[in-house]
């Protein structure tokens, strides 16, 4: 199959966003290390004020913060006097109110990485100690009962990529074209996750103007946060065969910069020989298992999760610095670089074939 031609999909790119991360908001009456450390309250709620989250996520976060702030007064604690076992020892603790109960799974999380922004901040404002909440996010302080990160082994990674490479090539020698639109969308759609790291909502939203094959980059970019998937070698091959299986499909004239790349497969029942329906984020689930399947990866690994964590490993493995891991994933800050590194160390030190 010849590849795709792709130079109207470098035109439409969207373009990098030229922002610095990790940037000080604008300076305000309670933006100062000592309101911090005498207000925190306070402080962190004008702190928030400034950053792009929906209201209904600063008010969530502002009475959490709340709590830790009740919690630090009733310790006689003040922010520069805390150390990990501080953060657990509070995620542990019942609180004072009647109904108030010890923190748990999803929000405990939550409350760690708050830490970790705040005391980078913190860091920005003067403060020389360390950032707590990085070093209890290194230590697993907050994962309570939810399940660590997962990472295909090594074994498995590589059973992965050989089936797409296989498959792609029987494909081809036998000839198959258009027939076999939904096995070639398949390949590519493991593909981009494995091989680029995209989540399943950038698969389910992803368009012909994202991708650039020359240069070998997902474009994802968006205000206040560049994402620029570097697309690995061995996912190359996937992607350009389905853009150009699609081309053939759809012709030249249907070749929108802001078309699908993932369609639905409408062959059969209500809406069928329509197959310019966009793939949803169950279909998408159920896809990406039925392949892992097929190289014999069963159980929780097999899931649109773990492949983006194993590209993060790759990455790693290839001696991606903080700043790529940021770029490529699309990340706010280091400090979710630097988590992501100390959680593929605990996979990687786990006994052979338990990389979950």
């Amino acid at each position: 199959m010849e590849p795709a031609d792709t130079a109207h999909r470098t035109t439409y790119a969207i373009k990098r966003q030229s922002t610095q991360r990790d940037a000080t908001p604008a300076p305000d009456l309670f933006d100062s290390l000592e309101r911090w450390l005498n207000t925190p309250d306070l402080a962190y709620a004008s702190w928030l004020n400034h950053q792009r989250l929906r209201a209904s996520t600063k008010t969530v976060y502002t009475a959490m913060f709340g709590r830790f702030c009740q919690w630090l007064q009733a310790q006689g604690r003040r922010l520069d006097t805390l150390d990990a076992d501080d953060i657990r020892r509070f995620l542990d603790s019942a609180g004072s109110a009647p109904r108030q109960r010890a923190q748990r799974g999803r929000q405990r999380q939550q409350y760690v990485r708050q830490l970790e922004r705040v005391f980078a901040h913190l860091g920005a404002l003067g403060y020389r100690g360390d950032n707590v909440g990085s070093l209890a996010g290194a230590e697993q302080v907050g994962q309570g009962n939810d399940q660590p990160g997962r990472f295909l082994s090594a074994a498995e990674c590589e059973a992965l990529i050989a089936l797409l490479t296989t498959t792609l090539a029987d494909l081809a020698q036998e000839g198959k074209g258009a027939e076999a639109w939904i096995e070639y969308r398949d390949l590519a759609l493991v593909a981009v996750m494995l091989g680029a790291g995209l989540k399943v909502r950038d698969v389910v939203g992803l368009t012909l103007n994202c991708i650039d094959l020359v240069e070998e980059r997902i474009e994802l970019s968006r205000p206040g946060c560049a994402h620029r998937a570097r697309i690995l070698g061995f996912a190359v091959a996937p992607i350009r065969a389905w853009l150009a299986l699609q081309d053939q499909i759809h012709g030249a004239a249907d070749a929108s910069p802001v078309r699908k790349v993932f369609e639905a497969d409408r062959s059969a029942g209500f809406g069928r020989l329509s197959k310019k329906v966009t793939l949803s984020a169950s279909s998408v689930h159920r896809r990406t298992q039925k392949l892992l399947e097929g190289a014999g990866i069963t159980g929780e690994r097999a899931c649109a999760q773990t492949l983006r964590n194993t590209y993060v490993g790759l990455l790693i493995d290839g001696g991606a610095t903080d700043e790529q891991l940021i770029d490529y994933l699309g990340l706010q800050a280091s400090i979710s670089a630097q988590r992501l590194r100390a959680s593929f160390a605990r996979a990687k030190a786990l006994p052979a074939g338990r990389h979950c």
